[in-house]
This record gives structure tokens, C-alpha cells and sequence, in this order.
């Protein structure tokens, strides 16, 4: 593998190409549904030749010309009410008061050609945070007026039809990967007017998720120059595009707009402290790529002084599971402080069998994930309870269990529902209690909390199970 030198060195020959020549439309021929799985899935672009960024994202599937292709008979089967249920309380009531106005008749026909699609597509509406469970999509309109922006809201859903009939079904599942990018009338007003070609540039991008990710309410951005960033060589290692070396840049822009600036990428990774045994180390550049998820890229000497601790030296070697282990606390937190790292692991509480235990510090970690550094008498207070006890003896596998279901979500807090989890009768096998068979639920409601005990013995009791 290439140093990250290497790839700075060959990167900085070409900075930052010219913008591609203008060329001719392609014409573009719609995918089924079928097609749309498929397409794209595991191709990243090839090493040579690779076609122009605007070529390469016109060749993405687009399964409709324009709203009214492909609406068909799903169409047809929404109702008028499901279709205005969608809309927040006060846009119901506005169009309730106007519906037999034509621009209100043609704004609602939008709405059901769009919602036909993700329909067809098996695309799911996300639903916002708030305390009204509506569609993020439709949410977001939340800043407009039905009576003064009809037209708006009407173009906005031809567009957002056109958009998701783009998408690759096998990387698209709900309809995030636009709502998170819209967050003001701006936002909503650009979008609306945007070309159908740029749309479908867009959202045909192998990398979609990523780009979304950096746009993060900063509205949707030009897929001209996301395009163009893909093109830049420094995200090549060993002649190849590394998916995994711009999905690390993006999570540290995530946010805050498109990396505006390739000399900056080459800069950061020719640093020395990126060096392992002598090469570039790809899993220390995503350890600190969690720590500065959302907040950019790290100061040099910052990030050079906290490798340096002799805290994360095991044997008078770096050891980067233990630095891992802690930048899945500071997961968007930013580095930690010396002082309170150092501390953390000094604490008696992680000696098993009078030795210092990874497997224990790690499972504090992970319930604490992107929650910042754990305390001391929180930890001790949920090692202290006796239900983690099996023949008399403390169960690291016990406690990992519960651990994976509270993934970050914080550490646990109440003792007694997990005694009410353990002593369910449906964990029994031949009348002796199975910890392979709670870890085997608990795997399935990773990071989703405890479960409920009528669904889990719903489950546990299908016939399938039976052989």
C-alpha cells in the first residue's frame, strides 16, 4: 500500500483539475425498477479512462422524463385524504379551504405521482423528530405558505419525483438522503427550480451518501463540482479511487458543505503522524475522522501531541484498539483531553481477574458511543448490580449482551427492568436459561434499547423455528 506521502506527492502534481469541458447531452434511456437494484451497486469508477464527472453521472438510471410518466394505477389508488395527511396541521387546513382551486388540484396531483413513486420503488418517507409523527419531506415545507407558494410546493414534489426515480434502489432506502440536505425556504425555493438534468446527476452518484452526508442542511448542492471533488487523485491509493479514504473526509465534513479545497486533503495526508509501522494507516485516519465527525479537519499539532500520549502504549507500543476505543466515545465530540483519558484508565474497576481488560473498557464504549467520556460512578454503580452475576461469578458475555442493545444510547440505568428481561420464561431451552439465545434477540435489537416481552415471546414462538 502506498504511504499517505505517496499519495499526497502524486496528488499535489495535479492539484486541482480544471473544470470539465462542456459536452453534449447524452440521451438517457429509463431503467425499470428491476434495473434500478442492480445498477451501480458495488461498481466504483474505474481507474482508466474514467468518463467526464458530468458523462459519468448522466449514465445514472432515470426512470421518468418528467411527473407524469410512470404514475400509472398506483397513482390512481391514493386517496385524496391520505395524500393531504402527509402535510403538516396547518398546510391541511390551507388546502382543506381551497381544494377545489385548480393550482391546489395540481399541486396535490404532484404530491401522488411523487408518493406513487416511492411506492413502486420501495422507498419509505422518513418521519421527522418532532412530537406531529410528519414525513421530513413534507415537514420541511414547514416555512411556506400553501395559499402564496402552491406553485412552489407543486414544483418541489415534480422535482423531488424526479430526483428518487434517479436513485439507486440498492443503496436508497427512505427519502434522507434528501430531507437532511433541506432545512430553509431557500433550500426548498433552489431545489424546486432546479434543472431535471442536475437532479439526476445527482442522485445517480455512486456516492450519494456521502455527498449528502457533507450537505447535511446546507441544501443540495451542484453535482457538477461533487463530481468534480470524486476526480481529485488524492483519494487514490495505489492507482485506485479509495471509497473508504473519501468516506473519512466526508464524515469530518459532514454538515459543512463539499470539500472546497483538494491542496488541503494532500496537505493532511502527507502529516508523519498517519504513519504505522511505517505506512499509512487507514484505521488510525478513521479513528480520528469519528472524533471529528461533523467538526472538520483537525489542527496538525493537536492531533500529533495526543498520538504522542503514553497513555495509549501498551508493552511501549501504540496501541491503536485502545485509541479506538476511545474515539467511539468521542465520536463528534472532538480529541479528549490528556488528563481525563489517563484517569479513565487508572480506575480499578476495569481489573478482571487482576488484570487490565479490553473487552470490558469496550463494552463501556460502545454504550457510550458518540456520548462523550463515561464516569467513574456510573460505571461502577452498573458493575455493581448482581444481575450480571452467573453461578456466582461476574459475566463479561452477560453484560455485552445488554451492552449491544444500549449501543449509544448511554450506559443502563435501571437494574430492575433488566432482572424482569432475565427471568422471561422464554429464554428457557429444555428448561435451562440460554444466553446464546438472548444474545442472539439482542443482536437483532442492536442499539434499538431493551426488549418488550409480548413481542419476543411472539416471536420465539412461531413454528418456523421448529425443525
Amino acid at each position: 500500500m502506498a504511504t499517505g506521502h505517496e499519495v499526497a506527492q502524486r496528488a499535489k502534481a495535479s492539484r486541482v483539475s480544471p473544470p470539465p469541458s462542456q459536452q453534449q447531452e447524452q440521451p438517457i434511456t429509463p431503467l425499470s425498477i428491476e434495473q434500478r437494484h442492480v445498477a451501480g451497486v458495488a461498481a466504483e469508477p474505474a481507474e482508466t479512462d474514467r468518463p467526464e464527472p458530468a458523462v459519468a453521472f448522466a449514465e445514472a438510471p432515470a426512470a421518468v422524463e418528467s411527473m407524469e410518466i410512470k404514475a400509472g394505477s398506483a397513482a390512481e389508488e391514493i386517496p385524496l385524504e391520505d395524500l393531504i395527511a402527509n402535510f403538516l396541521p396547518r398546510h391541511q387546513e390551507e388546502m382543506r379551504q381551497r381544494l377545489n382551486d385548480e393550482d391546489i388540484q395540481q399541486m396535490l396531483g404532484a404530491v401522488r405521482n411523487f408518493l406513487a413513486l416511492l411506492r413502486e420503488s420501495g422507498i419509505k418517507l422518513t418521519l421527522g423528530r418532532g412530537g406531529i409523527p410528519t414525513p421530513s419531506l413534507f415537514g420541511r415545507l414547514g416555512r411556506l405558505s400553501v395559499p402564496k407558494d402552491v406553485e412552489t410546493i407543486r414544483k418541489f414534489f415534480v422535482k423531488a419525483t424526479i430526483f428518487f426515480s434517479g436513485v439507486n434502489l440498492a443503496q436508497t432506502k427512505n427519502t434522507s438522503c434528501l430531507s437532511t440536505m433541506l432545512i430553509s425556504k431557500t433550500h426548498i425555493t433552489k431545489f424546486a427550480n432546479e434543472t431535471d438534468d442536475n437532479l439526476r446527476l445527482l442522485a445517480g452518484s455512486p456516492y450519494l451518501k456521502q455527498i449528502t452526508s457533507m450537505c447535511n442542511q446546507k441544501g443540495v448542492p451542484d453535482p457538477v463540482k461533487a463530481a468534480e471533488i470524486i476526480e481529485w487523485d488524492c483519494w487514490k491509493i495505489d492507482g485506485t479511487f479509495c471509497l473508504e479514504l473519501f468516506r473519512t473526509f466526508s464524515s469530518m465534513m459532514s454538515g459543512r458543505g463539499l470539500i472546497n479545497d483538494q491542496a488541503q486533503v494532500v496537505e493532511m495526508l502527507a502529516w508523519e503522524c498517519w504513519q504505522l509501522g511505517g505506512e499509512f494507516s487507514m484505521e488510525l485516519l478513521r479513528a480520528i475522522s469519528s472524533m471529528m465527525h461533523h467538526r472538520g479537519f483537525p489542527d496538525k499539532d493537536t492531533l500529533t501531541a495526543m498520538l504522542a500520549w503514553d497513555c495509549w502504549k501498551i508493552d511501549d507500543k501504540f496501541n491503536i484498539e485502545l485509541l479506538r476505543i476511545f474515539s467511539s466515545m468521542m465520536s463528534s465530540c472532538g480529541i479528549p483531553q490528556k488528563e481525563k483519558v489517563e484517569a479513565i484508565l487508572a480506575w480499578p474497576c476495569w481489573q478482571v481477574n487482576g488484570e487490565f481488560s479490553f473487552e470490558l473498557l469496550r463494552t463501556f464504549s460502545s454504550m457510550s458511543h458518540g456520548k462523550g467520556l463515561i464516569k467513574q460512578a456510573e460505571v461502577e454503580r452498573v458493575l455493581a448490580w448482581p444481575c450480571w452475576q452467573v453461578n456466582g461469578k461476574f459475566s463479561l458475555d452477560l453484560l455485552r449482551i445488554f451492552s449491544s442493545m444500549s449501543s449509544s444510547r448511554g450506559l443502563l440505568k435501571d437494574e430492575a427492568r433488566i432482572n424482569a428481561v432475565l427471568a422471561w420464561e422464554c429464554w428457557k431451552i429444555e428448561g435451562e436459561f440460554s444466553i446464546e439465545l438472548l444474545r442472539t434477540v439482542a443482536s437483532m435489537l442492536s442499539s434499538r434499547g431493551l426488549p418488550e416481552k409480548e413481542p419476543t415471546e411472539n416471536l420465539l414462538s412461531w413454528p418456523c423455528w421448529q425443525v
